[in-house]
């Protein structure tokens, strides 16, 4: 038995729901005319060791600006 999945794009469902109705919320979404949910990550990353971070000053040039 294959995995059920979407009859838009093809990605795989999970709940039960989505599977019932062959369609994950984000094809309902776009089907719909709306936007998917942007996620904010659950936790800080980790800092990467040897990475400073560096604040931006105001005003500063970059290259995009020169």
């Amino acid at each position: 038995m294959t995995a059920p999945v979407t009859c838009v794009c093809g990605r795989p469902l999970r709940d039960p729901t989505s599977i019932a109705r062959r369609l994950g919320p984000v094809c309902a979404r776009r089907l719909n005319g709306t936007t998917p949910a942007i996620r904010a990550p659950a936790t800080d990353p980790q800092p990467i060791p040897g990475q400073t971070a560096l604040d931006l000053q105001p005003m500063q040039p970059t290259l995009w600006s020169l």
